[in-house]
């Protein structure tokens, strides 16, 4: 048992050193865990910049299992109180601890626990949670030890994988400044002389009333281009992790249209990556991860629209779907995790049926 569990390590670390995919990296990280501790689950969760939970990845959970949990962590109660206080804890009945907050509907049962932070020096970046030992037992001391390793193995692996995404971060905002410096100077200008000369033209008694239109609804059509032109340059210019959050949720839209047929549309509008960032946009992906999870799990719909939009400190996220229609009186936790979010950035969520059918979900932010 003891030659397994060290072979196990071995080749955890061994993995993670070949520096591969992050993720799979980690994973695959996760269920050596699992082994090694003689663990029934296994998970992993790292921490923005902001100490929001960030990602969440979990071992041990058949598809059809995890479909049936009404949410997952979002870094609350015993999971949120090891990102906080980052040191080793073991219990051997998760109930017994203040700090735990039960679990949602759907989530299978769960009563010894190890939970192991993940930091390189003083910074951390995560945790490793382990649960439910194999045989009723608690997890030991020498468990412990064992996963401390693994923890700092995902540790060197997470911070070599962020300094490396900075060195990129780097090369993309040089280029970034570059495209906004020729869409300013080559493209701005050139439209805003096109737009004088048409301007000069409708001052000609001589023009007839319907080429005045047209160059009327030329000359704002071209005042709206330079604005499209200003509000992308602005966002070019932002720096770091906060530049990502349309891509961030494309990329959770993405994930939810490969595991399903439902159709789902996305559209922006406004300076979304420049005026949203920092908790309300952990706030924005857990509300449309949330709303598109409960679209498609209780809908019933064909198609989804997603609506992303800001405008003088405030955020709409508008999600409406095909489906059966929302039904009154039926608040869900997930539901009403929404409505705590909305609280928390000053704002509203709604949800109300969509005429012919299908309803539609509006979480308001304001920053």
């Amino acid at each position: 048992m003891v030659v397994s569990r060290l072979s196990a390590l071995s080749d955890a670390v061994i993995d993670v050193a070949k520096g591969e995919d992050l993720r799979e990296s980690l994973r695959r990280l996760i269920e050596n865990a699992v082994i090694i501790s003689e663990a029934t689950y296994g998970a992993l969760g790292t921490i923005s910049s902001d100490g929001a939970l960030e990602t969440f990845t979990y071992v041990g959970l058949s598809e059809e299992s995890a479909d049936e949990i009404e949410r997952f962590p979002e870094g609350k109660g015993l999971l949120g109180h090891l990102l906080k206080h980052p040191t080793p804890l073991r219990l051997a009945s998760i109930k017994s601890s203040a700090e735990s907050v039960g679990f949602p509907d759907g989530h299978p049962a769960m009563n010894s626990f190890l939970g192991v932070p993940i930091r390189i020096r003083d910074e951390v970046y995560g945790s490793l949670y382990l649960t439910e030992k194999k045989g009723g037992l608690e997890f030991t001391e020498e468990d412990e030890q064992l996963v401390t390793v693994l923890a700092s193995a995902a540790g060197i692996a997470i911070d070599s994988a962020r300094g490396q995404a900075a060195q990129n971060q780097n090369v993309v905002l040089a280029e970034r400044d570059r495209i906004g410096r020729d869409l300013h100077d080559l493209v701005i200008q050139r439209l805003f002389a096109t737009g004088l000369s048409l301007q000069a033209v409708a001052k000609n008694e001589l023009v007839p009333m319907r080429d005045l239109t047209i160059i009327q609804e030329t000359i704002d059509n071209l005042d709206l281009t330079v604005q499209q032109i200003r509000n992308t340059i602005f966002e070019l210019q932002i720096p770091g992790p906060t530049a990502g959050l349309r891509g961030r949720i494309q990329e959770e839209i993405a994930i939810f249209q490969g595991k399903n047929a439902i159709h789902i549309s996305c559209e922006f509008q406004g300076p979304i990556d420049a005026s949203v960032h920092g908790a309300l946009s952990e706030h924005t992906i857990a509300v449309v991860r949330e709303l598109l999870t409960n679209a498609m799990k209780h809908a019933g719909c064909r198609h989804i629209d997603v609506i992303i939009s800001s405008s003088e400190g405030q955020l709409d996220v508008q999600i409406s779907d095909d489906g059966i229609g929302y039904i009154e009186g039926r608040r869900k936790s997930g539901l009403l995790n929404l409505e705590d979010r909305a609280k928390e950035c000053n704002g509203t969520f709604s949800i109300t049926k969509k005429e012919p059918l299908g309803t539609r979900a509006l979480w308001v932010a304001r920053y």
